[in-house]
């Protein structure tokens, strides 16, 4: 069985921010950190500056001790939201999976990408190999066209004249046809992903606002493209946007 080899100065920076946590102790000078974890001063201080400058420590300019940085508190945060959001969400993706019967994601923006924070599988033989926690493209997939049609308009054109990796033959990636069907998403509250990350596969998807034009998350049902279809014709959408709208006052109030 094949094991992987872990990367020593990743654990070493990680070490340095859990023994802020085990010791209680708020600050820590160079040389506490370098004994404490057993690391030549050069070492310690070749970590500590670059966990300073990405602002996971900061320095104290009184008495040149160190402590947390506030970019941690990012972290905190966006788990704790994204806690609550799955929380709140997953009952409703388990009635829309007992309804249609097919597999049902909620997603987050992650920097320039998609996870799926959340999945509930299709009852039938189909399955759908998304996984949670991975990262995924914005431009071919319907949660990632909700995200990114609401997204700041420096990050979207980012994203817009970057590279639009090809799935399928039916995946969008020129920036004028994609920038015409987020403006469409925006204009119906709904996108799709016709075919475009696998042939024979599709999706229909909703965000979910947490304030004005702003989505914290975005939910999708996806499976065999005539299913879908069928399940459209027989309300889906509708039932997305209802819920939709139910899980944005239930957590935001909006």
């Amino acid at each position: 069985m094949s094991t992987t080899k872990s990367i020593q100065s990743v654990e070493r920076a990680f070490s340095i921010l859990e023994l802020f946590q085990q010791t209680g102790c708020a600050e820590h000078s160079l040389k506490e950190i370098a004994q404490a974890l057993e690391l030549n001063k050069s070492t310690a201080f070749g970590l500590v500056n670059t966990l300073t400058e990405l602002g996971y420590l900061q320095q104290n300019r009184e008495n040149q001790k160190y402590a947390l940085g506030l970019r941690l508190l990012s972290f905190s945060n966006t788990v704790k939201v994204q806690n609550i959001i799955i929380r709140t969400v997953h009952p409703y993706l388990e009635q829309i999976n007992r309804k249609y019967g097919e597999t049902v994601h909620c997603a987050v923006r992650q920097g320039d990408g998609v996870i799926y924070i959340d999945k509930v599988e299709a009852t039938g033989s189909i399955h759908i190999s998304t996984q949670i926690g991975t990262l995924n493209d914005l431009h071919c997939t319907g949660v990632g066209k909700c995200i990114l049609a609401y997204m700041p308009p420096e990050d979207q054109e980012r994203v817009l004249n970057g590279p639009l990796k090809t799935m399928t033959i039916h995946t969008v990636t020129n920036a004028e046809q994609l920038r015409r069907e987020i403006e469409t998403v925006r204009r119906q509250g709904y996108a799709t992903d016709s075919e475009e990350i696998a042939i024979g596969l599709s999706c229909l998807a909703v965000p979910v606002f947490s304030g004005p034009d702003t989505v914290a998350c975005a939910i999708s049902v996806s499976g065999m493209t005539v299913r879908i279809q069928n399940a459209r014709d027989n309300g889906l959408l509708e039932d997305l946007q209802r819920l939709a709208r139910e899980i944005s006052r239930q957590i935001f109030g909006s």
